[in-house]
């Protein structure tokens, strides 16, 4: 645990190490501002599972920054529309070279980057899983296109325009060729000259790769390593950054100001509120609306009194979260996919060690037992059809397993009081108020009661 110039106790009562071993996590990095300005930051844990030598989390390892990358395009792009290069209400189909949003059917919606910054153009898809080390990695192009070796659907129209908000990496990726149609630029080349150097973001870079020495690996819920260090991510723009948690603090300065090196009609426009977020659809600290590239935390009168926003790809979950009317602000960076139960803990005790408020966090997670109370284990069947394949959960070696016919037995990591998801596959079983287990996988959902002898 370390800062900056000298030592430094974690004052936030939690026991990180212990935590990040209950939740499968390797390691983390925080760093905190208060409204006196002081910044302090501290690390713990491992940067991979694997492997000898020096593993240790400092304060200036890499992580993934996942969707932060997001509001540093939002930045990229308010700067040039300040300076006249492009409008933020005109269909970017006017200015996309080498790709078009395309019709859906007949239909051919207008899209501006206005809709795209706010999650409000309708596009498609939500998000993208990256792609496995060694892998052949899409161009730009073929990612929005959806075209080999793309892993996802192209990015095209799922809803209307302007409806509504809508999460959508896809929408931020048609951003990235925005950047590089205008102004014939790399959008890393152009984003780090732009908007990361100005903030003195100097370790902060947009890459599908870095030194493996100085990045902490992503992990998969357990611990398991994710093969190669990490996914890589050509949709920069949407997931690529890599920072560590003081260089974010300085991402959130810029929109802090009055003295952010960016200037405050960016920020102005940032943080000023388009759509509303369904509840429980942003973040941990109740962020209720979208602004430019950011969620907003509003108070009664309807005024932004806090900003950040979450980010989790393959190993990796990280959150940011800032006050607008001073300089505090906090960020925490994991290398586990288990990460999001520890900023459920760090953040709310952080804001509650500081004194901050007007914000809305949701109970802690606690470090859960190994069979959720309410969960027996044993046999399960459908409940919509009794003769189908059925499951069993059992417990072994203080482990749970989930055995399904012809398979071998499948570890489970116990998530909540009523959530349980696979370690190496793609699965989540929720318990239901009724008592029965909700199974979910792709989208496809089958509920199993207990079989009773």
């Amino acid at each position: 645990m370390t800062e900056p110039g000298g030592a430094e106790r974690w004052p936030y009562g939690a026991d990180v190490p212990e935590l990040l071993r209950a939740y499968g996590v390797p390691g983390c990095s925080v760093a905190v501002r208060d409204a006196d300005g002081r910044e302090r930051a501290w690390a713990f844990g491992q940067r991979t599972a694997a492997g000898g030598g020096d593993r240790a989390v400092g304060t200036g390892t890499l992580f993934q920054a996942c969707s932060l990358s997001k509001p540093v395009t939002a930045l990229g792009v308010l700067l040039l529309a300040e300076r006249g290069e492009l409008d933020l209400d005109a269909d970017v189909n006017e200015r996309l070279a080498g790709w078009r949003i395309p019709p859906s059917g007949g239909w051919q919606p207008a899209v501006t980057a206005r809709r795209l910054l706010s999650h409000t153009a309708g596009l498609g898809p939500s998000g993208f899983p990256g792609y496995p080390a060694g892998a052949e990695l899409p161009t730009l192009l073929q990612v929005l296109a959806g075209t080999a070796p793309a892993n996802t659907p192209g990015v095209r129209p799922v809803g209307l325009p302007g409806f509504g908000y809508a999460y959508s990496g896809g929408g931020t990726t048609v951003l990235q060729l925005l950047l590089e149609s205008v102004t014939g630029r790399p959008a890393a080349e152009l984003l780090r000259d732009l908007v990361l150097a100005p903030l003195g973001m100097t370790a902060a870079r947009f890459a599908t790769a870095v030194p493996a020495d100085l990045a902490a690996h992503g992990h998969r819920r357990g611990g398991a390593p994710v093969p190669g260090g990490w996914a890589r991510h050509p949709e920069l723009c949407a997931a690529g950054l890599w920072a560590t948690p003081a260089e974010l603090l300085r991402l959130a300065a810029a929109f802090q100001g009055p003295a952010t090196p960016i200037g405050p009609a960016a920020a102005r426009a940032a943080l000023t509120p388009h759509a509303q977020v369904p509840p429980g659809g942003a973040s941990l600290a109740g962020l209720d609306r979208v602004g430019l590239g950011l969620f907003l935390r509003t108070d009664p009168a309807g005024a932004v009194s806090w900003f950040g926003h979450a980010g989790g790809n393959d190993g990796y979950r990280c959150y940011l979260l800032a006050e607008t009317g001073s300089g505090r602000a906090a960020a925490v960076m994991t290398n586990g996919d288990g990460g999001h139960a520890l900023l459920s803990r760090l953040i709310p005790a952080i804001a509650a060690h500081h004194g901050w408020t007007g914000l809305d966090f949701t109970p802690p997670y606690d470090p859960p037992a190994p069979v959720p109370p309410g969960l027996r284990p044993g046999r399960w069947r459908r409940t919509a059809d009794p003769a189908g394949p059925g499951l069993e959960l059992a417990l072994r070696d203080g482990r749970l397993e989930l055995d399904w016919p012809g398979q071998p037995a499948l570890p489970l990591f116990t998530a909540s009081a009523t959530e349980l998801l696979a370690e190496d596959v793609d699965l989540t079983a929720r318990l239901t108020p009724a008592g029965t287990l909700l199974v979910e996988q792709g989208g496809h959902s089958v509920e199993f009661a207990p079989h009773e002898e």
